[in-house]
């Protein structure tokens, strides 16, 4: 699970979030959770000072746990960044986490993003999305990934491919070392879809090139084009290029 941890700010100033994101496993996913390395850390400096505020609910809701609603926290400097209403997904092995992000300074927020290439490594930071407290949550239905918030605004997204790539082969057919023949560019995306069983862990469907109609030859010869043609930011990332034989 991943939790607001709230040992190093007055997170009922806050909107009940944190600049730390707990992180801890259990063998049954009930019970013997054990604490890992925080899947985000943002604190600034610990000040050595220890401060307290009150929690509207503990004692009232859960007295046999909770004996008092006084919470404390070690102070820290300067101010800090806030995240939490964590949701998770994870795309073909790369892991994101989504949550409330309350800024510095005038604490306008949106949704915030961060993602890792392993649930027990530190997340980075991607970006933000919306306005308002968004206690968002992250599914994915028919090929597509649903971002909800419970401000009016929800978000849908075809998923973290990068538009657009385009892709051609070319074969060397005479053993000249030379290519004789040469696919059309063609435009290719990765594709998405359900591991049964899971409902946050998606299978990624690598693009790919139908080449069974080309003809057979001594070599080839791969070339890719890619161009950010979205409107949001982006990152393109080439991570393997594999071409197969049968």
């Amino acid at each position: 699970v991943i939790i607001e941890d709230w040992g190093a700010i007055n997170a009922s100033k806050r909107s009940w979030d944190s600049p730390v994101a707990g992180h801890a496993v259990s063998p049954n996913g009930l019970n013997g959770f054990k604490f890992q390395k925080p899947a985000v850390d943002n604190r600034t400096k610990p000040t050595g000072k220890t401060a307290t505020y009150r929690h509207p609910h503990w004692a009232k809701e859960d007295p046999k746990r909770f004996k008092t609603n006084i919470a404390e926290y070690e102070v820290h400097e300067p101010e800090q960044e806030a995240y939490g209403d964590w949701a998770a997904i994870c795309i073909g092995g790369q892991y994101y986490l989504f949550g409330d992000y309350d800024p510095i300074g005038g604490h306008k927020m949106s949704v915030g993003w961060f993602t890792s290439p392993s649930i027990d490594q530190p997340f980075t930071w991607c970006d933000k999305i919306g306005n308002g407290h968004p206690d968002p949550d992250i599914s994915f239905a028919e090929g597509r990934f649903y971002l909800a918030t419970q401000q009016q605004t929800d978000y849908v997204s075809p998923g973290p491919w990068v538009e657009t790539v385009t892709a051609r082969v070319g074969v060397d057919t005479s053993n000249d070392g030379k290519i004789d023949l040469w696919t059309n560019w063609i435009e290719v995306k990765e594709s998405y879809d359900y591991i049964k069983g899971f409902s946050k862990q998606i299978k990624r469907v690598p693009a790919a090139l139908d080449l069974s109609k080309f003809p057979d030859g001594y070599a080839f010869q791969v070339e890719l084009k890619i161009a950010d043609s979205t409107d949001n930011k982006s990152k393109p990332i080439i991570e393997s290029l594999e071409l197969t034989f049968e």
